[in-house]
């Protein structure tokens, strides 16, 4: 039920850590899958009656939160530290 997933870590306990979106749309999400979790935090795992699976954050070191697009972020960060180092080369004395 996720889509445009992406690996971003691992948790200090283990967690695998990604950003995904819902596919019914909205934002983008940080948090992690209970695929993952049945072989590792199988506590951590809720079977739903539908035949899908929740993850129980309460039960871990993380929690699901909510967060802009991933991609302008990056991209944005990346402008900025071109800009920062094109600024830091042009003040250098000539030799």
């Amino acid at each position: 039920m996720k889509t445009d997933i992406r690996r971003l870590g691992t948790s200090a306990e283990g967690i695998p850590i990604y950003a995904f979106r819902y596919i019914w749309g909205g934002p983008m999400f940080v948090g992690t899958m209970a695929q993952d979790l049945l072989a590792i935090r199988p506590d951590a795992v809720i079977a739903t009656g539908s035949g899908y699976y929740m993850v129980d954050y309460d039960k871990l070191d993380i929690a699901m939160i909510s967060v802009p697009d991933l991609s302008p972020l990056t991209a944005e960060a990346a402008m900025a530290q071109a800009v920062k180092a094109a600024r830091k080369r042009s003040v250098q004395p000539a030799i």
